[in-house]
């Protein structure tokens, strides 16, 4: 199994669309396939990249080509995708209460990473700066 590290939605849509920030992401991660790591995610990472690619369509930020290309290369990253189970429900719930968050998308994340003891990259700075763990991730402290 190669080394794993966990990579949330806000990284990927960093990734896979055209911006600012996509060469450097882009860097980073082929940097670590390069260096044997593998990518993972919950299964909840596809719904919210498909979700956050079929909103910038609609609000007409992206063309719908636009939105299928990033979604292809979205699937051609490997991101081995990691299914619910009752362990990780009960870890993401745990992790949603000590948050004091409404919503569990982010735990879900850190459960992960948990559970598979490695990092977890973000470009999402609310999360990191909530966690604050040396295990959380932000893309941007690398200079991306």
């Amino acid at each position: 199994m190669p080394k794993p590290l966990v990579v949330d939605a806000s990284l990927l849509f960093r990734l896979i669309l055209p911006g600012p920030h996509q060469a450097g992401v882009d860097a980073l991660v082929s940097g670590w396939l390069a260096n044997g790591y593998g990518l993972f995610a919950p299964s909840l990472a596809a719904y919210e990249l498909t979700s956050a690619l079929a909103k910038a369509v609609h609000f007409q930020q992206i063309t719908a080509e636009e939105g299928r290309r990033a979604l292809a290369l979205a699937q051609r990253l490997g991101v081995q995708l990691v299914a619910p189970h009752d362990e990780l429900v009960r870890s993401a719930f745990v992790w949603t209460l000590r948050l004091e968050r409404a919503a569990a998308h982010d735990s879900f994340y850190l459960t992960l990473a948990e559970r598979l003891e490695c990092d977890l990259w973000t470009a999402d700075r609310r999360l990191r700066n909530t966690v604050d763990l040396p295990w959380v991730r932000l893309v941007e402290e690398t200079g991306s």
